[in-house]
């Protein structure tokens, strides 16, 4: 008996470019290592590798290809040494330079439903409904597979982690860009087997047993079935976004406090880039930014490609206004010919809360900031609280973060392909050493770090945020509560404004509430803090855009929310110290707290 068995599928095709060539090896590197100060011959470092001289030789002449090594002569005869750009290689501690060959490749390939399985297109026999229809009108026994419960991820992360298997061929091959406007995803087709007497034929060697389990069960249904309905068996997305700490240095002046601190770092960091910056803004003001064009437009005369990206999704009201303001800017980019062209506004919200930059530099490589401070709508009075990332593994965790806030058309987001294409880059960059550590976190690892401050402050435990609003209780007042109650441990909760229902009269009730149960709830007098900030103890601080007394994480999207942790020596001390300046009601809330 001969049965068709259909199996939807997405199918996935795009252009994409290949850097081909080989990778240096460990052999290569010791080679120009051992040269680097002192000539030496073949001979001499074939007996100090305990290699054959072939393989010295050839080593040789690919470090030569790359001006990495050169000759010279002595009285023994030939010998070879690091020219002067070997030496600047490998004194500076990064990667050696490779310089591969950039191809086109054309690639497309589908994901079955079922089972998550993926395969080249052309492995598969594809039809649309019609034509499964047209089949069964012939007299053919076919069999429609429907799935249910879920189903393969087509996030643009995990495409991209698809299209890398299928698209490269071997370790000397990999994706270098995703040319976007070529990408596409259809939904309405089937992969198609033909069985007989339960032998697939055309099935993939590649196809897993789950796959081959659902084809072999379908296919021993009795005749005239023409819809299975099956579970999905496949492998679920990753929603596991535990924060990963990078250890390294970190200056405390990369903690930038204050209202035109902000705008100087803004102004500093956009004069240093050298081709790129991305900036995410939750609101856009068209105001504001004409009075940051001239140095936008100087960054663009000189090469830098920009792109805005904003977040404002509070209510439609909220929306509307910053999609205008989206406009409003577009319209005065294309009318500058120095931005035209170098200066892209984004029309569609992202959705996200988040305060990012990202952009790279000649001397330094890629930086990140994380803070609280709408770059494009500030007018940079009230206190912000950024964080300067030179951790390029750090940096690298931003990337992606920002990867999936733009991924939501899969492989037709260029600036989501980008992003993940550096992290890849930035993750190959050594590590560092240093008493330090930064972590990037998002979503619930909000409300796990502030518990687990609350549970663990010996000393210190500070909240700032800008608002006080309905789930300040909690969010953030439980946690102090919790901390305030071991001896010793000084908990204040400092904000600006109440926020939503939540009204001046609660905002009392709520800090004489909390002054019984040992904790401080303070309101900030003249100057406002826009900034939100967690500190305990002297080590530990963290700098985020969360209200962490008046918000709450989605834990469906948790890239609505990002920080950054940092734990270093005497951090927090210092950053609690320089607040304390600013805001005298933090240090006379400390004092109440202990009292």
């Amino acid at each position: 008996m001969t049965v068709l068995i259909a199996i939807p599928v997405f199918r996935i095709g795009c252009k994409v470019g290949i850097d081909r060539g080989r990778a240096w090896s460990v052999i290569d590197e010791l080679v120009l290592w051992s040269i680097t100060r002192q000539s030496k011959s073949v001979g001499a470092l074939a007996e100090e590798a305990n290699l054959p001289h072939q393989i010295i030789v050839a080593s040789i002449a690919r470090l030569m290809r790359f001006r990495l090594v050169e000759v010279a002569f002595t009285g023994g005869g030939v010998a070879f040494r690091a020219s002067d750009y070997g030496f600047k290689s490998v004194s500076s501690g990064d990667p050696l330079p490779f310089f591969p060959k950039r191809i086109s490749r054309r690639v497309s390939f589908v994901i079955e439903w079922a089972t998550g399985d993926f395969f080249p297109t052309r492995q598969i026999r594809l039809m649309n409904q019609h034509k499964i229809d047209a089949a069964r009108n012939d007299g053919a026994e076919v069999r429609t597979i429907t799935v249910d419960e879920g189903g393969p991820s087509v996030s643009h992360e995990a495409n991209l982690n698809r299209l890398a298997d299928i698209a490269t061929r071997g370790l000397d091959e990999q994706i270098a860009l995703i040319d976007g406007r070529t990408a596409t995803m259809r939904d309405n087709e089937f992969m198609v087997f033909r069985v007989t007497d339960g032998v697939p034929q055309g099935l993939p060697e590649t196809a897993g047993p789950k796959l081959r389990q659902v084809i072999q069960e379908t296919a021993a249904l009795p005749p005239g079935t023409t819809r299975v309905p099956v579970t999905y068996a496949g492998p679920r997305e990753d929603t596991d976004h535990e924060p990963r700490a990078h250890t390294g240095a970190f200056d405390p002046n990369d903690l930038v406090i204050g209202g035109s601190a902000q705008r100087t770092c803004l102004e500093n960091l956009v004069a240093k880039a050298h081709r790129r910056v991305i900036i995410h803004s939750t609101f856009l003001d068209a105001v504001r930014f004409g009075e940051l064009v001239d140095l936008i437009q100087a960054a663009c005369s000189r090469g830098v490609t920009f792109d805005l990206l904003w977040g404002a999704e509070k209510d439609d009201d909220t929306e509307r206004r910053n999609a205008t303001a989206a406009i409003q800017i577009a319209k005065t980019i294309s009318e500058n010919p120095h931005m035209r062209g170098r200066f892209r506004v984004h029309m569609r919200t992202t959705g996200s809360h988040a305060k990012l930059m990202l952009l790279d530099t000649a001397e330094e490589g890629w930086l990140a900031v994380v803070g609280s401070c709408n770059w494009l709508s500030s007018p940079f009075q009230a206190v912000e609280l950024s964080v300067i990332v030179r951790n390029q593994h750090a940096v690298a965790d931003v990337a992606t973060a920002l990867q999936r806030l733009t991924g939501r058309r899969g492989l037709a987001d260029e600036i989501a392909t980008e992003m993940a294409l550096t992290a890849r880059d930035l993750r190959r960059m050594p590590g560092q050493d240093g008493d330090a550590r930064l972590s990037i976190i998002t979503g619930e690892a909000h409300d796990q770090l502030i518990r687990t401050a609350s549970s663990s402050a010996k000393q210190k435990f500070i909240i700032g945020s800008n608002r006080l609003g309905s789930t300040a209780r909690p969010g953030a007042l439980m946690q102090g509560e919790v901390a305030s109650s071991r001896d010793g441990v000084d908990a204040v909760v400092l904000y600006t404004q109440p926020s939503g229902p939540l009204k001046n009269r609660h905002a009392r009730a709520l800090a004489q509430d909390a002054r019984t149960n040992g904790l401080a709830l303070a309101k900030t007098k003249k100057i406002p803090l826009h900034g939100k900030f967690l500190a305990w103890d002297t080590d530990d601080f963290i700098v985020t855009s969360m209200n962490w007394a008046s918000a709450s994480t989605d834990a469906d999207f948790p890239w609505g929310e990002i920080g950054v942790h940092i734990h270093a020596p005497e951090i927090a001390s210092a950053a609690l110290e320089r607040l304390e300046e600013i805001f005298p009601e933090l240090a006379a809330s400390q004092n109440e707290s202990s009292a």
